[in-house]
């Protein structure tokens, strides 16, 4: 059996509409033992909707932020189905589409993680799995790596037929309960981004298969949860992605990984401030905003509380 697991925090209307999706896909819900709502201290109301309008779902409740991985960990304890589906509260199911997905991973035992195709609205696709984080992948533009690589394209292109990658992401991923409690669950140390991609290295390295699953759709409403604080989220990515590097490569590796992001934030300040005029166009005003914080943030040391964690409390 089937136990889905929601994290969210002040995201009401949405985990609704999630919720709204389960019950209206016949086939998953029926299939589905438990449905376990981690709510990071929402103050938006949360609970009353939960509790008024989906009294079956069980709602666990954080006094506080305590990140994804941490609320995933919660979840997945107390649920009791052999597997589980993580899910962002910003995603959408599709009626069959992920029975498919549950169908296919109970066929192979050698499956540890698996996750579908993530798609707009429109049903344009979205990147639905990822490379590890890299040297190459800082120095070397990702669309110049997608067209020598074809390994590199992780957006449409991929066909219908299962593939086995290096990382999923983690708006959808569904997993083994044996294997998480093989591994510990995710790692708590990633407060937000890429605690999956750990999760998925460290499944692989245990012989398990990480797989994408094209012929299987969600709907993923991109960047939703923190398109408020988005400078900060970008902040927040950066203290996940120097944790992973750290925690895998040598001091050596990761010193030079520091001095490459330090090295494109300058490269693309010192033109835009030598030449204002380009900061009447929106997107470059943003990304010259958001350099500008990454630096000052390397000249502060690189603080751990300085992304989403600062308005945590909020």
């Amino acid at each position: 059996m089937l136990s889905l697991v929601i994290i969210t925090r002040n995201t009401s209307h949405l985990v609704a509409g999630l919720l709204s999706s389960l019950e209206a896909d016949g086939s998953i819900a029926a299939a589905t033992k438990e449905v376990i709502v981690v709510d990071n201290g929402s103050t938006d109301g949360t609970e009353d909707m939960i509790t008024s309008q989906f009294p079956r779902v069980i709602y666990v409740r954080n006094a506080e932020n305590r990140g994804f991985g941490a609320a995933a960990n919660m979840g997945y304890r107390r649920a009791s189905g052999e597997i589980v589906l993580f899910l962002n509260s910003d995603t959408r199911l599709i009626e069959g589409e992920t029975m498919k997905m549950l169908g296919f991973m109970e066929q192979d035992p050698a499956i540890g993680i698996i996750a579908p195709q993530l798609v707009h609205e429109d049903m344009r696709p979205q990147r639905s799995f990822a490379p590890m984080p890299s040297l190459a992948l800082e120095i070397v533009p990702r669309a110049v790596l997608e067209a020598l690589f074809p390994g590199f394209r992780t957006k449409g292109g991929t066909g219908s037929s299962p593939l086995d990658v290096a990382s999923l992401i983690g708006a959808a991923l569904m997993a083994r309960r044996q294997l998480l409690d093989r591994l510990g669950g995710f790692d708590e140390r990633f407060f937000f981004f890429l605690e999956e991609t750990d999760l998925c290295l460290r499944a692989r390295k245990t012989g398990s298969r990480v797989v994408f699953f094209p012929a299987s759709k969600m709907v993923h409403l991109q960047g939703k949860t923190v398109a408020q604080s988005w400078i900060r989220g970008r902040i927040e990515y950066s203290i996940s992605l120097y944790k992973f590097i750290g925690k895998y490569h040598s001091r050596i590796y990761y010193g030079a990984f520091v001095l490459v992001r330090v090295c494109k934030a300058l490269l693309f300040l010192l033109p835009a401030t030598l030449l204002p005029f380009v900061l009447f166009v929106k997107p470059i005003r943003r990304k010259y905003r958001y350099y500008a914080q990454l630096l000052l943030w390397h000249l502060r040391g690189c603080p751990a509380g300085a992304g989403l964690r600062v308005s945590s409390q909020g």
